[in-house]
């Protein structure tokens, strides 16, 4: 089968590669890739100064189930599927099969295209980690501990407009006991307004954001803040309206970690509240508690709430030429000149490859 290798020799760059379909262990899928979703990590992970790996990049899939293992529950083959690859390990996603573990895949309902439903695994599962991990908000169908009567719980989502930032502002807005939400965007910010899911919007370049963000609040008090983009600025803004005893996190790293001496960890380190990065691998992971059994609710979740409409996609632009055009789409992402939209490559786009 055709499979794409991502990495730098010097330069970034990929090589599409014919190999042996995947063997599939007694947890895991093998799946035949209709869809593949590109993410910003597909770039930065085989960077030297990140992992420094050679392997697929590919992490977002929806295609058909070819094969399952011994232990798997509730799949079949020829069931329609999404799923999330193991991140910065073999068998990914831009190749023809790929293989996920059971408890990060879930079916998709007839009325989605494969293309949309490559969008959502690994932004969906990013979102849900820092939503209900992280930031210990409650699932759809919870109350949060800080709800008294008619009181809800305020919500800032930073960067709102990314596929993450997104699917943050989707899950939220299902529970009716956290709010006001309240989304910060740029260029993006009539995309978020469409969508429909936040309560005020902010501009997060204007001079006068804190003033803006706690206009917004009104007299309720912040103890969470999601921050899709994290960048010294949003720190600032974030952490000057943040109750001391909040939460913060982010989906990028702190680039000197949140104990570093860079400004983002002092600015952290003065606010005293709680900060930590989102894992997303961790749904894969035993060592990390709850983490497998995390990813699996989460799945079985998504099922329900596509079946019923509740949750869609992200808007999508279609990678031409196939495999063959995922480095350029990458490049794409890596200059920030993706917009809105994720990146989507069909398999069966890519010359040499038999649909039949």
């Amino acid at each position: 089968m055709k499979n794409l290798l991502v990495y730098y020799d010097p330069d970034f760059t990929t090589t599409l590669e014919d190999i042996p379909i995947p063997e599939y262990g007694p947890d895991e899928l093998l799946i035949q890739v209709i869809a593949a979703g590109s993410n910003p990590k597909d770039w930065k992970h085989p960077l030297p100064q990140f992992f420094n790996v050679k392997v697929n990049q590919g992490d977002d899939v929806a295609g058909v189930v070819s094969a399952v293992g011994s232990s798997v529950k509730n799949f079949k083959k020829g069931d329609r599927v999404a799923g999330m690859h193991v991140m910065d390990t073999p068998r990914g996603t831009y190749a023809e099969y790929t293989v996920c573990p059971q408890q990060s895949v879930f079916h998709i309902p007839e009325s989605m295209s494969y293309e949309e439903a490559a969008t959502i695994p690994l932004a969906m599962f990013t979102a849900a980690v820092g939503l209900y991990r992280n930031l210990r908000l409650p699932l759809p169908f919870e109350r949060s501990d800080r709800e008294i009567g008619t009181t809800k719980v305020p919500l800032i989502i930073n960067g709102a407009s990314s596929a993450v930032g997104a699917f943050a502002l989707k899950l939220a807005k299902l529970n009716p006991s956290i709010g006001p939400i309240i989304a910060t965007a740029g260029s993006g910010a009539d995309f978020v307004r469409a969508s429909g899911g936040a309560d005020a919007i902010v501009d997060y370049k204007s001079p006068t954001i804190i003033g803006d963000l706690r206009k917004a609040l009104g007299d309720k008090k912040l103890y969470h803040a999601f921050d899709a983009s994290n960048s010294v600025q949003s720190v600032t803004y974030l952490t000057s309206v943040l109750d001391p005893t909040g939460r913060y996190t982010c989906t990028t790293s702190i680039a000197d970690g949140l104990y570093g001496d860079g400004e983002q960890s002092r600015l952290l380190k003065n606010w005293g509240g709680w900060a930590e990065q989102i894992w997303v691998g961790s749904i894969h992971e035993e060592k990390l508690a709850g983490g497998k059994w995390f990813g699996g609710v989460m799945s079985r979740l998504m099922e329900y709430l596509l079946e019923e409409g509740l949750f869609t996609g992200h808007p999508y632009e279609i990678v031409q030429d196939g495999l063959d055009g995922v480095e350029a789409a990458l490049i794409k992402l890596r200059d920030r000149k993706s917009g809105n939209e994720k990146f989507v490559t069909r398999i069966a786009d890519t010359e040499g490859i038999d649909t039949e």
